[in-house]
């Protein structure tokens, strides 16, 4: 067996070993992470632009403009610048008798565009302004404006449906309401910066708001339209809680809810013009009535103006009134009596004649009575005020001067 030699020059050595180079791999580049562009915060102003309520500021300004109107159409009246049952009436004031019984339904939307006097509309504003400064920031203007004429319908429409047929309901309460009862609810949504307070002035203002009530005037809460409201309001705060994740900023749905503002405002203003075609025919039995500014303030001035208030105003039962008292005065029975009995008869179910003015009426008829001779009569009349435990004390010093009640 022949063994193979290795030819090598100069030096003889070992063979070299020959080490094969390992493979580089190729190092992967490192993607260099990019930087998070910096958000620039809003500026101040744009911070306070952004957190003005500016439906609830546009829509007190409207409210305010429509007061005005009311004041400048109006034909009778239940106090200083406080217009009349007919003047609401005519301008949109609802009642089942009206919707019901005559098909206007349309008053479902202009009656809470009405208000009855100036401490009615500034109450109102004064809460919804809060209301709107904490709720409409924190919804959107879409949103907000959803709730506030959805509570609307919804408190006319109880309204209408539960109170006396014949009583008169203006008010943006049920609509105000409907906003309360939603910042309570979404009080309780994550992203509310407020909410304990939110919390707080929803029930400072609700509580009272659902408790029957009467003003000095004789208005009488609406309780009804609050109850609607209120609900309407709940219902839409649900809703959105539901539907609001608690990472998003705002709540979904927001160009929907802004469609069904608009077309609530479309239906309201639609219906302000349809008003104007029935206000001469309601309005104009508003003129048969003593103004305010006419009607006078004790008794001396009431016997004094009677026969002029009589002649001017024969369908107000007041003026009737008068003119029996200024008989009465003169001793002569026999013609005060059938002055009272005119005002009796005018003042049932009439707006004007109020619960004093018609017992005080009903308490002179039983004295004018009474010196007749005819007693027994006189007491049959004076009954029903004996009976009554709250009367006025003008009305129980006219029946003590006979000694009827005993």
């Amino acid at each position: 067996m022949t063994a193979s030699r290795t030819a090598s020059f100069g030096k003889r050595g070992p063979a070299p070993v020959r080490v094969s180079a390992p493979v580089s791999t190729p190092r992967p580049v490192e993607e260099t992470p990019a930087r998070p562009q910096a958000v620039t915060p809003p500026g101040f102003l744009a911070r306070i632009v952004s957190n003005i309520p500016w439906f609830t500021l546009v829509l007190s300004c409207l409210l305010v403009s429509r007061f005005q109107a009311e004041l400048a159409r109006a034909t009778d009246w239940t106090g200083p610048m406080a217009p009349g049952h007919f003047s609401l009436l005519a301008m949109g004031a609802s009642s089942r008798a009206q919707v019901q019984g005559h098909g206007e339904w349309w008053r479902l939307f202009t009656q809470t565009a009405l208000h009855g006097s100036v401490a009615h509309l500034v109450g109102n504003l004064v809460t919804f302004i809060v209301v709107g400064f904490l709720l409409e920031p924190m919804i959107g203007i879409g949103w907000f404006a959803a709730i506030y004429f959805t509570g609307g319908f919804a408190g006319a429409l109880l309204s209408t449906l539960f109170n006396p047929a014949d009583m008169l309901s203006v008010g943006a309460s049920g609509a105000i309401m409907a906003t309360l009862a939603a910042l309570f609810t979404l009080s309780f949504h994550a992203g509310a910066k407020s909410p304990v307070r939110m919390r707080r002035v929803a029930a400072f203002a609700l509580f009272p708001a659902l408790m029957p009530s009467v003003s000095r005037g004789g208005a009488v809460t609406d309780i009804n339209a609050h109850l609607g409201g209120c609900l309407a309001g709940v219902l839409i705060g649900f809703v959105m809680l539901v539907l609001w994740n608690d990472e998003d900023e705002t709540p979904p749905g927001r160009n929907a809810a802004a469609t069904l503002a608009g077309a609530w405002a479309a239906m309201t203003i639609w219906a302000f013009l349809v008003s104007t075609v029935t206000y001469a025919h309601y309005a104009r039995d508003g003129l048969a009535y003593i103004p305010p500014r006419e009607m006078p303030t004790d008794t001396e001035s009431m016997k004094n103006t009677s026969f002029a208030l009589v002649t001017k105003y024969p369908r107000d039962p007041r003026a009737h009134m008068f003119r029996g008292l200024y008989f009465l005065d003169k001793n002569d029975v026999s013609d005060a009596e059938p002055y009272f009995r005119d005002a009796q008869r005018l003042g049932e179910g009439s707006p004007v004649m109020s619960t004093a003015f018609s017992n005080w009426t009903r308490a002179l008829l039983a004295v004018s009575v009474r010196y007749q001779g005819r007693t027994q009569e006189a007491m049959a009349i004076a009954a029903p005020l004996c009976a009554n435990t709250s009367l006025d004390e003008r009305s129980q010093k006219t029946l003590s001067i006979t000694s009827l009640c005993n």
